[in-house]
């Protein structure tokens, strides 16, 4: 009964959605209010989050978070409490916000303490569908054959000798090499001529081919279904990154049989091109109804190779041979050096097709973002790519070059 409810609550929601499309209206407001949070404007972000979720019932528990955090910074509890409360009816678990240590900013720790309670009654623990239950289940017991079958490989024996007589599998191999196994259990450990192995590792192939093209079809099936999308969306956006979900099978199946090569060398996609244009168009749809955010949905995507590319380093420069630097490399331990990975005229044309497509933001407020990612964000979730880093250089002219392009800041 309670699952009837769930699908019938989502289907409402779909309906509702439906009435608009959330690349015109939500996500624009959410950009506008991460904007103002890069920028530190608090006030004027939670009043680009309280218009944007005054737009849809189903505003993303990401955009949740962040509206919580910008009222945190405000020192507002009791105006946070309202994001709070539908963060906890959408299966957000007290622990997950406690370890990101949210309670920290505007010192709200005691205020938590004392409301975790009442978040603790209305936790809503978020349960799949029977629909996902089913299929995220068999995609499960899928990946863990293909882990005990992609593992058959052979180590001949006797070791070292140039002309073998025998072989065992590797994992037994390894466990009694690794392991402290007794000579009963070696003796136990099979041992294959040199063409039962052949046809051992044929045969685990074959296997794993079958494992791979079982599983894109369950995912295409789960892609059919709006609700699949739905509900990966909550799954991924809040943070429990234990709980299964459709794109992280999509992720390891797509991985593992991507980098399998064919004879003649080549990549044999895990995907065709027709399934992987249904598949962006489903991501596209979700966007558009409001179940996924742009960027989750175009980092699924089979476009995600130029927005991958939009990424800020942050760094700092060590010198090994200083002694012969000029003026410009004085006091450098005080400076913050910023570089973006420039896209080419081209790929900013492209970019422009796929942020249409999916409703992403400009490339500059993008690259915004990106700046704010790298060491000054601590709480928001910004689905950003850029890092820190600190290399150590021989000399002047080599840092010269690194710093090529790259803005300096002075903090």
């Amino acid at each position: 009964m309670r699952n009837i409810f769930i699908i019938l609550f989502v289907f409402i929601s779909i309906a509702l959605s439906a009435q608009q499309d959330f690349r015109k209206t939500y996500f624009p407001l959410v950009n506008k209010a991460e904007l103002h949070l890069v920028n530190g404007e608090y006030m004027e972000a939670s009043q680009a989050y309280f218009t944007a979720f005054g737009t849809t019932k189903i505003p993303l528990v990401r955009d949740l978070y962040n509206a919580t955090v910008c009222k945190l910074y405000q020192n507002d509890f009791e105006s946070a409490k309202l994001y709070l409360f539908k963060m906890a009816q959408r299966g957000v678990k007290a622990e997950t916000l406690e370890q990101r240590e949210i309670f920290e900013v505007g010192y709200n720790n005691e205020a938590w303490r004392n409301f975790k309670l009442s978040y603790e009654q209305f936790f809503e623990p978020k349960e799949l569908n029977d629909f996902l239950k089913y299929h995220l289940g068999n995609l499960a017991i899928l990946e863990k054959k293909y882990f005990e079958n992609s593992s058959t490989d052979f180590v001949y024996m006797p070791f070292g000798v140039e002309n073998p007589t025998h072989a065992i599998r590797m994992k037994d191999y390894i466990r009694i090499t690794y392991n402290d196994s007794s000579q009963l259990e070696r003796d136990k450990i099979v041992k294959y001529t040199l063409k039962e192995a052949e046809l051992e590792m044929k045969k685990s192939k074959a296997t794993v081919e079958e494992i791979l093209e079982e599983a894109k079809g369950i995912l295409l099936l789960v892609f059919e279904n709006s609700i699949a999308l739905n509900e990966g969306n909550s799954q991924l956006e809040r943070f429990h990154r234990n709980d299964p979900d459709l794109f992280s099978f999509l992720r390891f199946f797509k991985f593992n049989h991507d980098r399998r090569t064919l004879k003649e060398g080549t990549v044999n996609d895990f995907l065709n091109p027709s399934e992987k244009d249904y598949i962006d168009e489903k991501l596209q749809e979700a966007v558009y109804q409001g179940f996924l955010s742009p960027q989750v949905a175009v980092y699924q995507s089979s476009e995600r190779d130029i927005p991958e590319k939009i990424k800020v380093t942050s760094f700092t420069l060590t010198i090994e041979n200083s002694a012969e630097c000029g003026k410009e490399f004085d006091d450098l331990e005080n400076i913050r050096f910023l570089k973006k990975n420039v896209l080419s005229s081209e790929e900013q044309k492209e970019y422009k097709k796929i942020k249409e497509k999916y409703g992403l933001e400009s490339l500059d407020d993008r690259f915004k973002k990106e700046v704010f990612g790298t060491d000054k964000n601590k709480y928001f979730i910004l689905n950003t790519r850029s890092f820190v880093e600190s290399s150590v250089v021989p000399n002047c002219e080599v840092a010269q070059k690194m710093l090529a392009g790259a803005t300096i800041i002075q903090d």
